[in-house]
C-alpha cells in the first residue's frame, strides 16, 4: 500500500461521459458538429445526472480530488448540485454558446441569466467559472459581456486546438487564436486555455506576459488528430501548465495517470527525455492546479494506492520513483480517497454520490434518440 499524491482535472466535460464510444473516427469540427453538440443538446436533467455521476465515479476512484468542468449550455444547476453533494473540489461552468447550430446555441440574454443562476448556486467548495466554449461559438457581443465580469473569477476556453479551427477568418486575420483572445481581453492570471497545440508566432510570449495558464489534454489531441502541444517549451517560458482528460468521447478514460504517462512520453519528442522530472509532472497534475484554482488544504487530501509485491520491489530501485508512481494506472488500484477530510471513495464504495436516476443503457438510448430528432445523422 502506498499513499500517492492526488490529482486535479484541469479540463473535463462531465456532461459527455454518457456519450463514450458514440463519436469515433472524426477530427475536432466534424466531431462537434456531427455528434457532440447534438448529443449535448439532447440531455435532460435526468440523463445529465447519470453522466455527471458516472464521470465523478471514474474521476474519484482514480485518485482525483478536484476538477474544472466546462459544463453544458443547459441544466448546469443539475451538475452543480451533484458536485456539492459529492464533496469533491470543483470549478463549475456553464458552456457559453451564442453562435452555432440552432438546437444548442442560446441568445446572450438567456446565457447571462443562466450564468447568474449557476453562480448563485455555487459555494466555496464548488466555485463558479466562466466558460465561453471557443472563439467559433461566441459572438463579439458575448466577449464584450465577459469583459465586464469580475477579473478574479476563473475563466476558461478551448484555444488553438485544431488546424481547421485556426483557418477561421476571424482567427486568421488576428494572426492566431491567442492573439485574438488577447485582443478580446480574455487573457489573465485567472485564465486557463485548453490545448494550445497550434500556437502561432509570438503567442508563447503573450501567454507569458499575461500569466495565462494552459491545460494539456494529450490523449484527446491525438485521438482527434489535432497534434502535440509543446509542453517543454511552455514550461521553459515559465507558463503554468496543468493536465486534463477532456471528455470521455475523445479519450475513453478519465484517469489522469494515463494523461500523465502519455504527456511525459510525448514531451520526449519535443525535448530530451527526462527534461521534465516525475516530481514536476506530479506538481503539474496536482499542486499547480490546486494553487491556480485556490483549492485550499489540497495538500491534506489522501489517495491510497494498492501496489503489487512486484511493484514494491521495483519501486525500491527505480531511478525516478515519482514518475513510476505517477504512471501506474489508478483504475481498480485506488483503495481510498479523502478530500478535505471527507471520504469520497472507500474500497469500491462512493458514500457521497447519489444513486443513478435511471439505468446507463436507458440514459444513453434517451440522448441518442433525442439527438436524432434534432437532426443528428445515425
Amino acid at each position: 500500500m502506498e499513499q500517492v499524491k492526488p490529482t486535479i482535472h484541469g479540463h473535463v466535460h462531465l456532461c459527455q461521459t454518457l456519450f463514450r464510444g458514440m463519436a469515433e473516427n472524426r477530427t475536432l469540427m466534424p466531431w462537434l458538429d456531427q455528434r457532440i453538440w447534438p448529443l449535448e443538446a439532447a440531455h435532460t436533467p435526468e440523463t445529465l445526472t447519470v453522466s455527471v455521476i458516472l464521470s465523478l465515479r471514474e474521476i474519484i476512484e482514480t485518485g482525483s480530488t478536484g476538477l474544472l468542468d466546462m459544463g453544458s449550455v443547459q441544466h448546469s444547476t443539475t451538475t452543480v448540485s451533484i458536485l456539492k453533494e459529492s464533496g469533491i473540489r470543483a470549478v463549475a461552468c456553464n458552456a457559453l454558446m451564442d453562435r452555432g447550430p440552432d438546437f444548442i446555441k442560446k441568445p446572450l440574454s438567456w446565457l447571462i441569466k443562466e450564468s447568474e443562476k449557476i453562480e448563485k448556486s455555487c459555494t466555496e467548495q464548488v466555485q463558479y467559472g466562466l466558460a465561453p466554449r471557443f472563439v467559433l461559438s461566441c459572438t463579439p457581443e458575448l466577449w464584450q459581456w465577459l469583459e465586464t465580469k469580475d477579473k478574479s473569477t476563473v475563466r476558461t476556453t478551448h484555444a488553438a486546438e485544431a488546424s481547421r479551427e485556426m483557418a477561421d477568418p476571424w482567427i486568421a486575420e488576428h494572426g492566431g487564436n491567442i492573439h485574438l483572445l488577447n485582443k478580446l481581453n480574455f487573457l489573465s492570471p485567472k485564465t486557463l486555455l485548453a490545448h494550445c497545440v497550434h500556437l502561432q508566432p509570438k503567442e508563447m510570449e503573450i501567454l507569458k506576459t499575461t500569466e495565462t495558464a494552459v491545460v494539456h489534454c494529450p490523449w484527446t489531441n491525438l485521438r482527434l488528430g489535432s497534434g502535440i502541444a509543446d509542453i517543454p517549451e511552455l514550461l521553459k517560458n515559465n507558463i503554468r501548465v496543468m493536465l486534463g482528460s477532456d471528455g470521455a468521447p475523445c479519450n475513453n478514460r478519465l484517469d489522469l495517470s494515463g494523461e500523465t504517462r502519455l504527456a511525459a512520453s510525448l514531451a520526449s519528442l519535443k525535448a530530451p527525455p527526462g527534461t521534465i522530472s516525475g516530481k514536476k509532472w506530479a506538481e503539474i497534475s496536482g499542486k499547480q492546479a490546486a494553487e491556480f484554482f485556490n483549492f485550499t488544504n489540497f495538500e491534506n487530501d489522501k489517495v491510497h494506492l494498492n501496489l503489487t509485491p512486484t511493484e514494491e520491489d521495483e519501486l525500491a530501485r527505480t531511478e525516478d520513483k515519482q514518475r513510476y508512481l505517477n504512471e501506474i494506472p489508478r483504475a481498480g488500484r485506488v483503495t481510498k480517497v479523502e478530500c478535505n477530510g471527507k471520504i469520497l471513495y472507500d474500497h469500491g464504495e462512493f458514500p457521497t454520490l447519489p444513486k443513478l436516476p435511471m439505468s446507463i443503457k436507458e440514459a444513453r438510448e434517451t440522448v441518442w434518440n433525442r439527438a436524432l430528432k434534432l437532426g443528428m445523422q445515425p
